[in-house]
């Protein structure tokens, strides 16, 4: 093979690329650029071979949120490629939700090489620095370019990769300098893949493997001593940041832990948790928000981060026994009330270590406490009251929604709740029904950044989909449309039109005019949104009430692509009903 650089940009481009399909990446998001043209061509080479799924993405800042969905869903690394510049900044979004929500994204980069940098060379920018404060790590090819890299710098980036994936999840920034040319002729391309067939394509690569990886578990028993099993306690379940390939043995730990202690369980939307497991409370929130002081015990398990409820954070502020903190996944700081102790290496590893402290305990079943009895009554009490309410009429409104879509979207179908109002309303009103089903929210940073794209990432690995948004959210990502076979998708588009973000009704409409309410918070905005939806070619439907909103479903469901269902919610007879249900069950 010529080892002009011409030749050696390919080549190294196309070894890398291939070595990361054998740590587990299965998809790869292009984005548009010249200085990334050699592992642009690389990409659609492994593409042509099967050996890579390659997708475009015409807005680096879609891109990164779609790789992120495909990540979320599939359990496997991902990887966006962009050319340099400004097209690395748009990245920062997504990489901030990856960081926060610990999910492995590969965001490679193509750069000038050394020669150009700092001497006002066109497009030159510092860009090995823009993701620096959210990836877990930063890596480099030679400054000078790619071409001066050999096998074994290439080999020795994936495998520092896989390790850092393994050792903590999260997204990786790979800058890939290229001096030109950029392009590669046919007759030099035919002779690299030749190469490349020829002694790379079957050779055999050993990496790190997930159970080679021995995380150093350093707990004393005194840790574990801390709490009693034989006491009453209450668990509660946040947002699941582990892998959806370990979602079975979390299930299965937390199973084994009610079931020794017969504890009641308090469980998020997108908590992971399955809908058989024992002790599950419904409406939990609407419990601390009418009586906290029911709940009688001295210490608590919390798995994951904090569920987004004042009520619950209020709760656990004032909580004066025992907090611990199981993570997954996460090996930073994860309690903002800062009042539990943490434990970093997951629910499995914690109920070993636990039953190796009390062996006692092992062969036990323990029956559901009375605190659980209590609960879980009082639960079912709230839902009477809730469904006599939310039944008096069909007009459709945003706590609504939470409490019915769940039950008619067909059940084992995944739902994703974009951030802001959608999840805090299911939260409250959905009353467990998401656990029968994969349910998914980035709450890592909950931002409305990208919710479009995510929905369509997830919705490539795990379909059909149900994505509830608000108009805000889904017009600030709208070019997520824009991503390469989008509208083909299998992705079902609840729309909840309230013109504007209703949440900031809610939080500020008794301290502001409606002026400034508007102009300073809600910012509505007058959007056609059929002329919108046929602008990219989405078929859209309206639906006036919930005896519609089934056979809407059912439609789109039929369609097998990318479709929208808009609900318009009446503002202002939405926050008298939610003022409403709240009262009669605070009074009764």
């Amino acid at each position: 093979m010529s080892s002009s650089i011409e030749c050696q940009n390919f080549f190294r481009s196309l070894q890398l690329l291939y070595l990361f399909t054998k740590i587990g990446v299965k998809n790869l998001i292009l984005c548009p650029g010249s200085r990334s043209a050699p592992l642009a061509i690389a990409a659609g080479e492994l593409n042509k071979r099967k050996i890579l799924n390659v997708f475009n993405s015409i807005d680096e800042r879609s891109a990164g949120f779609h790789s992120l969905g495909i990540s979320t869903s599939s359990g496997d690394v991902s990887i966006v490629v962009t050319t340099s510049g400004t097209a690395v900044g748009n990245l920062l979004p997504a990489a901030i939700e990856a960081d926060k929500s610990c999910k492995s994204i590969v965001f490679i980069t193509a750069d000038r090489p050394s020669r150009l940098k700092n001497c006002g060379s066109n497009q030159t920018v510092n860009q090995e620095d823009f993701l620096n404060s959210v990836c877990r790590s930063y890596l480099s090819t030679n400054l000078n370019g790619i071409h001066d890299n050999n096998d074994e710098d290439i080999l020795k980036i994936v495998e520092t990769v896989k390790k850092q994936i393994l050792q903590s999840p999260g997204p990786i920034h790979l800058n890939i300098p290229f001096e030109k040319p950029l392009d590669i002729s046919i007759n030099n391309k035919e002779k690299s893949l030749e190469v490349f067939e020829r002694f790379y394509l079957n050779k055999i690569y050993q990496f790190l493997k997930n159970d080679d990886h021995n995380k150093n578990i350093q707990f004393s028993k005194k840790f574990f001593k801390r709490l009693n099993l034989s006491n009453p306690g209450i668990i509660l379940v946040g947002p699941y940041q582990g892998s959806t390939r370990d979602l079975d043995c979390f299930n299965s730990a937390l199973k084994k832990f009610q079931d020794i202690t017969g504890w009641p369980v308090f469980v998020d939307p997108v908590s992971g948790v399955s809908a058989e497991l024992r002790g599950l409370v419904k409406n939990w929130e609407l419990i601390l928000k009418k009586n906290k002081n029911i709940i009688q015990c001295d210490q608590i398990l919390r798995l994951g981060p904090l569920s987004s409820s004042n009520d619950l954070e209020d709760f656990l502020l004032n909580f004066e026994g025992l907090q611990i903190l199981v993570k997954e996944n996460n090996i930073r700081k994860l309690d903002p009330i800062k009042k539990s102790l943490e434990y970093e290496f997951g629910i499995s590893n914690f109920v070993n270590q636990l039953l190796e402290t009390y062996s006692d305990f092992k062969k036990k079943s323990k029956p559901l406490i009375n605190l659980a009895q209590v609960l879980i009554k009082e639960g079912v009490k709230i839902k009477g009251i809730l469904h006599e309410q939310l039944l008096s009429n069909n007009e459709i409104t945003e706590y609504k929604l939470a409490n019915f879509v769940p039950k008619i979207w067909p059940q084992n179908y995944p739902i994703m709740l974009s951030a802001s109002s959608p999840i805090r309303d299911w939260i409250t009103f959905s009353e467990n029904a998401t656990l029968t089903r994969e349910c998914f929210s980035f709450r890592g940073a909950s931002g409305i950044d990208g919710t479009l794209s995510l929905a369509l990432g997830i919705a490539r690995i795990t379909k059909p989909l149900l994505l509830v948004t608000g108009d805000l959210a889904l017009i600030h990502d709208i070019n997520g449309f824009l991503i390469e076979n989008a509208i083909e998708l299998n992705l079902t588009i609840l729309l909840i039109n309230n013109n504007g973000g209703n949440i900031f009704n809610n939080l500020y409409k008794n301290y502001l005019e409606e002026e400034e309410l508007n102009k300073l918070f809600i910012m509505p905005k007058s959007i056609n949104w059929e002329n919108l939806a046929k602008g990219y070619q989405v078929p859209i439907k309206s639906v006036l009430d919930f005896n519609k909103l089934r056979e809407a479903f059912e439609w789109s469901l039929s369609m097998q692509r990318s479709v929208i269902i808009k609900v318009d919610i009446n503002v202002q007879n939405e926050m008298k009903g939610r003022k409403l249900i709240l009262e009669k069950i605070l009074s009764n």
